[in-house]
């Protein structure tokens, strides 16, 4: 019975020890559970802060992406109106130039036809010298001159349809006062703006008076 009893004493011990390394087992998994569903949650609510966070993230990146693409518009915009504007002032500028240039030849144009007309009328001047008795008082002028003003005496008298005659010294006579012709002449070559001399007398004016009277000259001077 003592051998027994030292059986059963040394045998009894382990079964308690098993029974409490059951228990602390039994506790630790018990303990366990209760962490991994901590742990679990944990995990998930940091994994949708972080796709939260991504989600911003690309938010913000797609915010800036439309930024520069309204920039680089904006800036294309702007790139093609400077373009275009100095497209179109240089295109003034040409047409100018060409404005320019037109009018300088249209004034050259003009310059040339006004002195061919200067040459044309001092070769028929030249060419229609002509010289005049009047009174005995000798004048030289031109055809030009003395048919300058329609409707007068002297242009009716060299228009061309009267035969005239010179004499030896190729002069064509007019029996007038010759003291005077000279008034006549100045006002047929500058008609309009032909002044009579603040020296003549009055006698004088008189006497020109009648001469401008025959020639057809009262209206013009």
């Amino acid at each position: 019975s003592l051998s027994s009893s030292r059986t059963t004493a040394s045998v009894m011990p382990p079964k308690r020890r098993r029974r409490d390394e059951s228990g602390r087992q039994q506790g630790a998994t018990g303990e366990g559970e209760e962490p991994s569903d901590g742990k679990y949650h944990a995990v998930r609510a940091s994994m949708e802060e972080v796709l939260k966070g991504l989600e911003q993230e690309g938010q913000r990146a797609a915010g800036e992406r439309a930024q520069l693409l309204a920039e680089a518009h904006e800036a294309a915009a702007k790139v093609t109106a400077d373009a275009k504007s100095q497209a179109e002032e240089r295109t003034r500028d040409a047409e100018k130039q060409i404005e320019d240039g037109m009018r300088d030849v249209e004034k050259s144009r003009a310059a040339l036809e006004e002195e061919k007309a200067t040459m044309e009328k001092a070769h028929t001047f030249q060419t229609s010298k002509m010289l005049l008795n009047v009174g005995g008082h000798r004048f030289e002028t031109s055809r030009v001159t003395l048919t300058s003003i329609p409707d007068t005496y002297l242009a009716s008298l060299f228009s061309g349809r009267f035969e005239l005659t010179t004499d030896v010294e190729g002069a064509y006579f007019i029996d007038r006062d010759g003291r005077h012709f000279h008034h006549i002449l100045n006002c047929l070559r500058d008609c309009g703006r032909f002044e009579l001399s603040s020296d003549l007398t009055e006698g004088q004016r008189k006497e020109l008076a009648v001469e401008v009277e025959f020639y057809g000259l009262l209206d013009h001077m």
